[in-house]
């Protein structure tokens, strides 16, 4: 019996795209295809052929991920890489039409998985991802020094304050930006030591960067994620330190004003 078209492409979507359609046993596979009324050939069997579309659709797949993170490909080396990809998948399907989301739970899967990765391994995922959420985050206009030169001494301590919303923040138990920095120079990595970072990741222009920062900065943008004004902020600063509160918020001030890290109000 012909099955509709509807129902056909369904199945055979779902066997392409299913990852244990490349190491199913032939029979079992051939009890899947029989239904489909696919044909094979001197060269190819109907199974083979399935299997060929299978092997196609997961290399987009894997292809995809190892261009957003290029390090982690590197770190893992090809064929690792492959085999993550295909245990993540399995879990963690392509349910998108685009995709750019697809390794959007790689970070989580990777974490407390010694069959799969190293922990090093899944915190380099999480930075080459943060990287990802940040170039594509929203444009916005930013505060600049400009706009500051117009305030009045009254209006600074209601100027509204809040980091763009390209940021990341990490806090990683290993220098992970300079492991990805050696993995990218062609450098051979095979251990993730050295001291914890922490680290922010933002966008400005076109452009990614990240920098390493230090508790309190990172505890100040933590603090300040959802917004809040100037004087809130020195308020905050002098719970810890009330005589150099002011110095420091300006300090801050001007560092996230050069780096472009502030939305305008």
């Amino acid at each position: 019996m012909t099955l509709p078209l509807r129902e056909l492409q369904s199945r055979l979507a779902a066997l392409i795209s299913d990852p244990a359609t490349l190491t199913r046993p032939d029979a079992e596979l051939a009890t899947a295809v029989e239904p489909l009324g696919i044909r094979g050939d001197a060269r190819l069997s109907a199974v083979e052929r399935v299997r060929v579309y299978g092997r196609m659709y997961f290399l987009r797949l894997r292809d995809a991920l190892a261009n957003d993170l290029p390090a982690l490909h590197l770190a893992l080396g090809a064929n690792a890489f492959g085999e993550v990809v295909q245990r993540y998948v399995a879990v963690h399907p392509s349910d998108r039409p685009s995709l750019r989301d697809l390794g959007r739970h790689l970070p989580g899967f990777l974490h407390g998985r010694p069959d799969v990765a190293l922990p090093w391994h899944a915190e380099l995922a999480q930075l080459e991802w943060a990287m990802i959420e940040a170039f594509d985050a929203r444009d916005e206009a930013v505060l600049t020094t400009g706009q500051l030169a117009t305030l009045t001494a009254d209006a600074w301590p209601e100027l509204p304050i809040r980091p763009v919303g390209s940021l990341v923040l990490l806090a990683c138990t290993t220098p992970v930006d300079d492991l990805r920095e050696r993995l990218l120079a062609g450098e051979i990595v095979a251990a993730g030591g050295g001291d914890p970072v922490l680290l922010r990741v933002w966008r400005q222009d076109r452009q990614v960067f990240l920098r390493r920062t230090s508790e309190r900065e990172m505890a100040a943008l933590r603090w300040l994620h959802a917004g809040s004004t100037f004087g809130e902020l020195c308020g905050w600063l002098a719970e810890h330190d009330p005589d150099g509160a002011a110095a420091e918020a300006m300090s801050l001030l001007g560092r996230w004003l050069d780096d472009a890290l502030l939305a305008a109000p």
